[in-house]
């Protein structure tokens, strides 16, 4: 009975520590994403839910996001989502497939609407390959 009330908190605390080290998509996304084929499109994430499209530093619409696992047909307890919704209430789905992982400065997302993958990255002088 000992054992178990030292196991019990160090499993807690291993637990909360581990929790701790996670970073969620919701903190990962936010900050400015440039489009890999077309540099001057960029999407700005703010902490606030909202993510502004901008074209050669202009802006051009501005829509309210949500990350979850399910996005309007589509649902996966594995997968995450970014819900877009624009002023109309039309939404726009796109499954994550990678927030900068492993720190690579990449924002990888499949535009569900026509299955077309999509490449951000959060540095103008970043060069990568599809």
């Amino acid at each position: 009975m000992k054992k178990l009330l030292f196991i019990a908190p160090l499993l807690f605390f291993v637990s909360a520590i581990f929790a701790q080290n996670q970073d969620p998509s919701s903190r990962r996304i936010l900050g400015t994403w440039y489009s890999n084929t077309n540099r001057s499109i960029k999407w700005f994430f703010t902490q606030d839910g909202k993510v502004y499209n901008y074209n050669n530093d202009m802006m051009k619409v501005m829509y309210k996001y949500t990350i979850s696992h399910s996005c309007q047909n589509y649902s996966d307890d594995t997968t995450e989502f970014v819900t877009l919704m624009d002023k109309d209430g039309d939404e726009f789905c796109f499954k994550i497939n990678g927030i900068n992982e492993n720190k690579n400065g990449t924002l990888r997302l499949i535009n569900l609407s026509n299955m077309e993958p999509l490449v951000f990255v959060n540095d103008l002088n970043l060069k990568i390959t599809q």
